[in-house]
C-alpha cells in the first residue's frame, strides 16, 4: 500500500501516531495528497450504487456505503434506530456493489 504523503509534511496533524492533513488552503491544493486519494479509490472493493432509502431494503444488503465508506451491516443493526432512520432520511446509506477483479 502506499504511504500517507501527509507522513512528513510540516502541516499535517498527528494523531495517536496517524498523520492527517490540516483544514488549509495548501492541503486542499496539495496535488500529492490529491494523487493519493485516487490511487485509495482505484484499490477499493466496492463502488456506491443506489441509494437506499427504507429499512427493509437496508437490511437486506450485506455491505454498505455510508457516507462513502464501506461498512458491514452489522455495525447498524446494533444502532439505535433512530439515529439509522435518521440517516436514512439524510440519505446517507448506499448500495455497494463489489467491483469484478481483472482476473476472472
Amino acid at each position: 500500500m502506499k504511504q500517507n504523503p501527509c507522513r512528513y509534511c510540516a502541516l499535517s496533524t498527528e494523531v495517536y501516531g496517524k498523520y492527517y492533513s490540516s483544514h488549509l488552503e495548501q492541503c486542499r491544493d496539495c496535488e500529492n495528497l490529491k494523487k493519493h486519494k485516487e490511487y485509495l479509490k482505484t484499490h477499493r472493493k466496492f463502488i456506491e450504487g443506489e441509494p437506499i432509502t427504507n429499512l427493509t431494503e437496508l437490511l437486506q444488503q450485506e455491505w454498505v456505503m455510508w457516507y462513502h465508506r464501506t461498512k458491514h451491516i452489522e455495525v447498524f443493526k446494533s444502532m439505535q434506530i433512530r439515529i439509522v432512520l435518521r440517516w436514512l432520511e439524510i440519505g446517507a446509506f448506499r448500495k455497494a456493489i463489489r467491483k469484478e477483479s481483472e482476473e476472472n
